[in-house]
Order: C-alpha cells, then structure tokens, then sequence
C-alpha cells in the first residue's frame, strides 16, 4: 500500500492521501501541482501499515507529517519505499524535481493549453477549445516542453509499478 501525502511550500499544514496505486498517487500528485500551479507543493510517497491494521490511518497520518517536515526545502518528492534501491530513489528524486522545475517555469497560457491537451489528447481540439490556431497550441506545448514533461511522468509510473526486484543489479556478467 502506498500513501502520498502533499504540503504548500513555506507552510506547516499538509494533507494526506490515503491510496492503493502508487501510479494513481503520482498522477494525484501530478493534478495537484496543476490545480495549484504557480504554488509549489511537496510530496512524499511512503508505504502505508497493511490494510485493516489497528490504528492504520493515523500511523499513515504520523508518518506522512513526520516525513514532509524533515524534507530539504527544495525537495519535491520523499520515497519511502523498502522495495527501491538508493539509486532508484536518487534517479525518481531528480526526474521528479525536472517535472516540477518544467511545471513551474510555464506561464499562464502554456499551463491552459498543457490541461486542455491532457482532456482533448489532440491540438486541433486544444485549439478549439481554446480558440486560437492550432499553431499557437504547438508553440505553447513547446514552450511548456510538455514532451519532457510526460517523458518523466510516463517513467515514474512505470517505475513505480514496477515490482519489487529480487535480484542484484546491475547484474554482472559471466566470464
């Protein structure tokens, strides 16, 4: 069980999220930096006590708040996961900052477009919905480097669904 957990920079209140799919918590996370866009926010993805345990929901709580607050300040992401080795976690660590530093740098147009080309999935319906050419929809995706952008959100989902791996890597070759 994974949980995401979020919290607004420069504040101490934070929420959790309580959530089965590590791949759905990152989408969450990916949602709400967008919601929130120009705020940064924080996450940590922690693994949760086994569902039906006593007290489940407050230990998720405990440790999501205890998690957040030791994050360094530039920090986007926290990964708690037993399952991932420290060079994984190092990789997901910089591939998350790259998301939010993209996010971030849009501007107010390019983060239109971004949304209305996750809902259509086309530029010319982005450029209706928006109604401006399908031009313009190109540049701003461009200027929103959006191929980036779903690059390291389509490698953070599949390394998190990734089962955990039972062998050392990297492997090394016989002789």
């Amino acid at each position: 069980m994974i949980t995401a957990a979020a919290v607004v920079d420069n504040a101490n209140s934070f929420g959790t999220l309580i959530l089965s799919d590590s791949e759905c918590a990152f989408d969450v996370a990916v949602a709400l930096q967008e919601a929130a866009w120009p705020i940064p926010l924080r996450y940590a993805l922690i693994v949760a006590p086994p569902e039906g345990a006593a007290g489940r929901d407050e230990a998720v709580r405990s440790k999501a708040a205890v998690t957040l607050m030791a994050m360094d300040r530039q920090a986007v992401f926290c990964f708690d996961l037993p399952s991932k080795s420290a060079e994984e976690l190092l990789v997901a660590d910089s591939t998350t900052a790259l998301h939010r530093t993209l996010v971030l740098d849009w501007t107010e147009t390019r983060l239109l477009a971004v949304r209305s080309y996750r809902k259509h999935g086309r530029q010319a319906l982005v450029a209706a919905d928006l109604s401006i050419s399908q031009q313009a929809v190109s540049q701003m995706l461009l200027g929103a480097s959006f191929r980036r952008l779903k690059s390291a959100e389509d490698s953070m989902r599949k390394w998190l669904a990734r089962p955990q791996r039972t062998m050392l890597w990297p492997m090394k070759r016989r002789s």
